[in-house]
């Protein structure tokens, strides 16, 4: 699982319920031991220190509280949902210029998962998404007839998809508007 997918999982966890929401998110309790595990130890080398064991005492109500006040203020990523990024890739009609699993248009590059960074820099694909955007937009224009329009929330989504393979796999023509199938090549 990519690093940033793996974290925002985990911090929804905990924020769902402390640490034993980990089994409930359909992890064992072996893997959530082992998750938890391996985040103390890529923060151990920190000059500071991280008290993780103080998060079994935040209540749910409050974690939520504080992972909202982070995000609105943007100093913690939105929950990321590669699931309802492949329906908003399709839905806006992102899928008519970039292709995945082989199921798309070619006039802007394709974002197959196994094409893209590792670990996932959800602010470096956004940087580059903006270095296209006067093209992008002008794109969009002439092929949809307006802007896509995303939040947030949309892009989080679709960055948390345009780097699961998994989530691609389940792309097929089928799922393709039906507005759109006609403006890429099947």
């Amino acid at each position: 699982m990519k690093l940033v997918l793996w974290i925002s999982t985990a911090a929804l966890a905990l924020g769902a319920g402390g640490y034993g929401a980990l089994a409930d998110a359909g992890h064992s309790h072996d893997e959530q031991y082992k998750m938890l595990q391996e985040m103390q130890e890529m923060h151990s080398g920190h000059e500071h220190a991280h008290n993780f064991e103080a998060m079994e005492d935040v209540s749910p109500e409050d974690m939520h509280r504080t992972l909202d006040l982070l995000t609105d203020l943007g100093l913690a990523l939105p929950p990321m949902d590669s699931e309802h990024g492949r329906e908003v890739f399709l839905e806006k009609g992102c899928i008519v210029c970039h292709s995945v699993n082989g199921v798309g248009g070619e006039i802007g590059p394709s974002l197959n998962a196994r094409d893209m960074p590792d670990p996932m820099n959800a602010f470096e694909f956004a940087a580059r998404m903006w270095r296209g955007a006067p093209v992008m937009a002008e794109m969009q224009q002439d092929l949809l007839g307006a802007m896509i329009d995303l939040n947030g929330q949309d892009l989080a989504d679709i960055i948390a998809f345009t780097h699961d393979e998994a989530e691609q796999q389940e792309v097929s023509i089928t799922q393709v508007p039906e507005k759109y199938r006609d403006m890429i090549d099947h």
